[in-house]
């Protein structure tokens, strides 16, 4: 397999790792009083996510997942991670591959919380098995849309009734969508992301109080143990393991709390300017937010044609 390339950036500066900026212990961009939803919320960058929100002081962090012990698990590091116990830190196991699973999640977490869902982060993925599209079997990438197309709808479907009419709506993707070809056979995969991303801008046009916002992650090194035979913990490592880790260029890996505060940060006023976009966590927010006005003015982070501004 052939090596990438670095990666650009749109900003100058390039994380891979939090920075003060995003840090959520800032005042400005303090959660108190908030209701946040992560599914995919029991390992790798869903856990991350959830206990940034914890960390910013949510009033609620709820978490799904298929696996009660994972869950179990999680939300012993998302308690920890706010020790003064101001958050309430609740889970239920639900399949996104399962409305009926998911309704019944989100209206316990109703029930238990008696609030409106402020911050709904959709992130619960798989990677289709990578292979040429010629040798590519039919159920490989049924199996994606499955999950990743949807999965999603699913989410949004079944969370309706629970969300406050301004929610905001993380949808935690992949840069591949966007990309031109690469290496590895994921063609099944960019072709699942680039398809939710449009979901999720159709939902952002037909409701224009939600505010919508698409990331790509970046990817994350977990435990290396994982290559001697553990379960992958999630979409973002599992794609790790099949670019080959060691073939990647240094700019690429990440830990996985830079996504998590990222997140935090663009549910902030700080990012209203991001509104219906597609992001890279990777990018310095103080530069991003220095060009606000020029990127709500033009198509920069939308999904388009280059050469029509349509």
């Amino acid at each position: 397999m052939s090596g990438f390339p670095e990666f650009p950036s749109f900003t100058k500066t390039w994380h891979n790792k939090p920075y003060p900026s995003i840090s959520p212990s800032r005042p400005e961009l303090s959660a108190k009083g908030k209701f946040v939803v992560v599914t995919g919320g029991g390992v790798g960058i869903g856990v991350a996510i959830a206990i940034a929100y914890a960390q910013a002081g949510a009033k609620f962090v709820a978490i799904l997942g298929r696996r009660l012990n994972v869950l179990q698990e999680a939300a012993k590091r998302i308690r920890s991670a706010n020790p003064d116990g101001s958050t309430t830190v609740l889970f239920e196991t639900a399949d996104v591959g399962k409305p009926d699973s998911l309704a019944a999640a989100f209206s316990a977490f109703a029930s238990k919380t008696g609030a409106k869902i402020d911050v709904l982060v959709s992130n619960a993925g798989i990677l289709p098995d990578p292979s040429p599209v010629l040798s590519t079997k039919e159920d490989v990438i049924r199996d994606g849309l499955q999950t990743n197309v949807i999965g999603a709808l699913n989410v949004v479907q079944a969370s309706q009734p629970f969300v406050a009419p301004n929610v905001i709506i993380i949808n935690v993707s992949s840069g591949i969508g966007h990309m031109q070809a690469v290496p590895g056979g994921t063609w099944a995969y960019a072709a699942t992301k680039i398809a939710v991303t449009k979901m999720f801008d159709y939902l952002q046009f037909e409701n224009p109080d939600m505010h919508i916002v698409n990331i790509q992650p970046g990817v994350v090194a977990s435990d290396m143990n994982t290559k001697h035979g553990a379960p992958p913990q999630d979409e973002a490592f599992q794609i790790t393991l099949r670019f080959e880790l060691a073939s990647l260029s240094n700019n690429c890996v990440i830990l996985a709390e830079l996504p998590g505060q990222f997140c935090v940060w663009l549910a902030s006023k700080e990012a209203k300017f991001l509104k219906n976009r597609y992001v890279w966590a990777n990018w310095d927010v103080d530069e991003l937010k220095s060009r606000a006005q020029e990127i709500e003015s033009s198509f920069l982070f939308k999904i388009k044609l280059d050469g029509m501004d349509l």
